[in-house]
Order: structure tokens, then sequence, then C-alpha cells
């Protein structure tokens, strides 16, 4: 009877070793990685046309699939990747660009400079513009990379690895607009069409699994995470559900609902990278914000100063965001670091409304010349689903009525907050703008630029903006640049607040990728092991 005993004992302690080994977590493990599973949001009627998508998850996975002319590094700067070599003429209107000839496309057949030729006219097709860049298409229909065309005029093959663009700006960043996913001129206007990229297709369930199989014939290496399984759900939340119940191995998500991984012992959550920045706008059409002869005004001022982006990240977006003084990111090539410093005092917003005239009474309220102080109507949009900007709006009303402004919120439809500020019809409003890949910030702040809603004018600022759109060399680029942001820092045309931010979750640290960017949020993968 002990024998059996003893038998049945060794093999339930064995398997309870094995379910114990089961829920460690593979980053704990060390062990080879060889197929990635990852948890993506996406609509049922999903179609994989690389040219026309728009939703953020489906796009991080096809950038294993596809690659561009160019790249951009972990510093934000654009590197060949396609492109062999590129050389700038005619003052920088023409831009050269010869390719690899070592890149065949996942079907067999080699990369020309007509695939590239072709790419981009079915991208100019889907975009709807006419010479001037009107277009009678709805910008969500125009596809993700219409946008190129706002640096890029033309484009013609030279010979078999050589193209000629002329460029409608004479600058650097347009080799930002020359990252768009190159595909075969055969396949431009198919579903799922061959790339060159470290991974290619291995099946496609509509609206339920994208399957990728690593590129054994990829010009860079042959990726060890052989098999890339991505899972589509219906919103965030189901995926983050996925990734609890150990599903997935990999998420990607903007939910405000994921800041509950940051200190989890069980696995990786890694910043993502977004372009969305959030900005208080206050317009200076209306008399109370007028500049002086100077150039200023303190009640402009005072609510800069006023205003603790910390608490509202903490606050309202449970930490998904970082803070933002000008409208360049931190820690990028061009990003000029004595610009990046906190300018909350509540002391001084206080200072600078005395100093305008604007004394605090005993009722907490603020009184010029016997006239309490215009009471400030603050305009907020929400996003689908989230009430995440009016409660930072909210936030933002307690922080100025601190320091004796009063203020209401109205939280509008988006519709109606964007006519408004066209119109100039509001004081301050909370929005999002979203930039492109490339960084050129003056359609925020040029004096006709189409979302310059706080009205602002500045010779200085309109004359660094065309210097920037004239810098065709690296380091050109990159000094005015960095004057753009001290100027920024001196004018303030607006407020910004802070970048969005998404989160990467993993339980396997499978890229060494410093800047984890939205849209390539699985970017690495394909070096792991290396």
């Amino acid at each position: 009877m002990r024998k059996p005993f003893r038998l049945s004992l060794r093999v339930t302690t064995l398997l309870l070793f094995i379910a114990a080994l089961l829920l460690i977590p593979a980053c704990a493990l060390g062990s080879d990685l060889t197929t990635l599973n990852c948890a993506i949001v996406a609509t049922k009627d999903l179609r994989l046309r690389p040219l026309e998508l728009n939703q953020r998850d489906v796009v991080s996975v096809l950038d294993l699939v596809y690659e561009g002319l160019f790249s951009i590094d972990d510093n934000y700067q654009p590197q060949p990747e396609l492109a062999y070599s590129y050389e700038f003429t005619n003052e920088g209107r023409k831009l050269q660009v010869v390719l690899r000839d070592d890149i065949t496309f996942h079907n067999g057949q080699k990369l020309t400079s007509a695939d590239v030729v072709a790419t981009l006219d079915a991208m100019y097709a889907l975009s709807g513009f006419d010479d001037d860049l009107n277009s009678d298409i709805e910008t969500a229909d125009r596809g993700l990379y219409y946008s190129t065309f706002y640096s890029v005029r033309s484009w013609e093959a030279v010979d078999e690895l050589t193209l000629s663009f002329t460029l409608r700006r004479a600058s650097y960043g347009s080799l930002y607009s020359l990252t768009f996913p190159i595909l075969p001129a055969s396949e431009v206007n198919n579903d799922m069409p061959s790339g060159t990229g470290p991974y290619m297709y291995d099946g496609y369930e509509q609206g339920s699994t994208i399957w990728l199989t690593a590129n054994t014939s990829w010009w860079q290496r042959v990726p060890n995470v052989r098999y890339i399984r991505a899972t589509i759900y219906e919103d965030a939340e189901k995926a983050l559900n996925a990734f609890d119940l150990q599903n997935v191995d990999v998420a990607m998500t903007r939910s405000i609902n994921a800041s509950r991984y940051s200190n989890s012992l069980n696995s990786f959550s890694l910043t993502a990278r977004t372009r969305q920045l959030e900005v208080l706008l206050v317009n200076r059409a209306q008399t109370f914000f007028k500049s002086d002869e100077n150039g200023r005004n303190l009640v402009r001022e005072a609510i800069a100063y006023a205003i603790n982006r910390s608490e509202i990240i903490s606050a309202a977006y449970q930490g998904m965001a970082t803070i933002a003084y000008t409208p360049v990111p931190a820690g990028t090539w061009f990003s000029n670091e004595t610009t990046i410093h906190d300018i909350y005092d509540p002391l001084m917003a206080a200072s600078l409304l005395d100093s305008a005239g604007y004394k605090l009474a005993d009722d907490g309220k603020r009184y010029k010349d016997g006239e309490q102080m215009e009471g400030l109507r603050l305009q907020v949009y929400d996003e689908p689903g989230s009430t995440a900007r009016t409660n930072a709006a909210n936030k933002i009303k307690e922080q100025l009525e601190a320091v004796g402004f009063t203020v209401s919120v109205a939280t509008m439809s988006r519709e109606s907050v964007l006519a408004n500020l066209m119109n100039g019809n509001y004081f301050i409003a909370l929005c999002g703008f979203n930039f492109d890949v490339n960084p050129d910030p003056g359609f925020t702040m040029t004096s006709t630029a189409v979302c310059n809603y706080t009205r602002y004018r500045s010779d200085v600022m309109n004359n660094l903006l065309s210097d920037l759109r004239s810098s065709y060399t690296m380091d050109s680029y990159q000094s005015v640049m960095r004057q753009i942001q001290t100027q920024f820092e001196q004018d303030m045309p607006y407020i910004p607040l802070y970048w969005r931010t998404g989160m990467l979750l993993s339980r396997t640290s499978f890229t060494n990728a410093r800047d984890i960017r939205e849209l390539e949020m699985l970017r690495g993968v394909e070096s792991y092991g290396y």
C-alpha cells in the first residue's frame, strides 16, 4: 500500500512543480522566445491594406511586415532603410534617393524604383489631393500617409534604383515623410500585399487573428522570434483581460486603466510615446488677453504659472502622460533641453495678477477699479468613451481659482469647440494637437496657420519657421528647431501641458528599443537575441 502512495505523491509533486513553473512569467525564465502572442484592438471588418489603415495596433503589427525608404531611430532622427544614400540638390528643392540593391519583397521580386513610384501613386490617389492639396475626401479616409504630400510635390524614377523627388519645402524634415511602407507595384491595390520587412504574412482569419512568420531572407538578419500571432479584440478592456489571463504575451494600449500595471512584478510596462499634445489655448484676440506694446500680457502669464501639470497628469490620466513645455518632445536629437523646466509657481501667478491691477478681496475674488475680474469659460471636448479631458479641465479650474480666477467648465462636442476656436468665440480651451511624423510645429503657430487658434503673431517666429522649412542639412535643421523652442518659451503662443502616452505590456523583454512609439509598438522584436 505504501509503494503506490509514494509513486502518487511524486507524480503529484511533479505536476505541482510544472504548474507553478508555468505561472512564472517568461521574463523571469530567460528562455528563448519562439512565438510572440499579442493582443490588439481592431474592428471585425479589418482589411490588411497598409496604405489605408488607421487602426493603431494593427499598424504596429504591420510595421514588422513593411519598410520605408527611411526609418526613425531612438533619437527620433531619420535614417536610411531601403534607401542606400540620398542627396539634396537645387538648394534643397530636389532630393535624390538611391535604393539598396540587395532587397527583395516577400514574393521574391526585387525592389526597384518603379515600386516606390507605384506606392506613391496609390497613396496620392487615396488622398484625393489636387496640385494645391485640396481634397473632397474626409481626412480619416485619406489613408495614414497622406501628409507625405505636404512635403513631396512630385516623384519619378531616374533608373532602376534611383528616384528623384521635387519637394514643397527645402527641408531636412522631408525625410520623415518618406517612412511610408513600400509595396511591390504589382500588389499596391491588394489585400495583404508583400513587404520587405523582417516578418511576412502567414495567414489572416478575418476579424480574429493575424499570423506572421519570420522572413528568413530578410536583408539584415534572420529574426530569432519565429512567429508573431496577433489576436484581435473589440476593445481595450478585453485586450487587457486577455493579458491578465496570460492568454497573450503582449498588449498595447492607451487605456488609462493600464496604469495599474505600472508597479507590477509579473510583467514589463513600457511607456509608449504618442504624437498627441494636450494644450491650453488662450485667445489673444480677446481684450482681456491682448498683448501690450512689449508683447506681454500679465493675465496670460499668470495662467501659465498657475498650472500644475504633474497634478493634472496624476489626477486625470493616472500618470499616463509626460509633461511638455514646448511642442517639441524632450529627449529627441533636436530638443533644446534648456527650455525644459517647470514654471509652476502659484505665488508668481498671484503676483502677476496683482501687477495687472487685479487685487484679491476678502471674498477670494479679484477686482480692478471696483470691477470684478472677468470670469473665464473653459471649453473642452472629450474623446469617445473617456471623460479624462473634462476631468483635466476641472483640475485646471481648481488651480486657476486657487490664485483668484473665476472659472466655469463647459464640455461640448468636438465640432462645437472646433467651430468656436476657428471663429475666435472662446476665452480658454483645452484640446489636443495631433502632430505628424514630421516634427515641424509650424501648423500651430505661424501667423496664417490653420491651427493657430490663439491668434499668435510674431515676425520672429514666422521667420524661424520659414528658416526651418529651408534647412535641408541636419545641422541647420537642428539649430533652427532649437531656436524655435527658445522663442516659444519666450512668447508662449499657447500653453503645452503634456504628451499623452500609451503603454506596452509584456511578459518578456523582447526589445532593446529605447524609444517605444505609437504605431511602432513592436519595434525591435526582430533584434531579439542579437
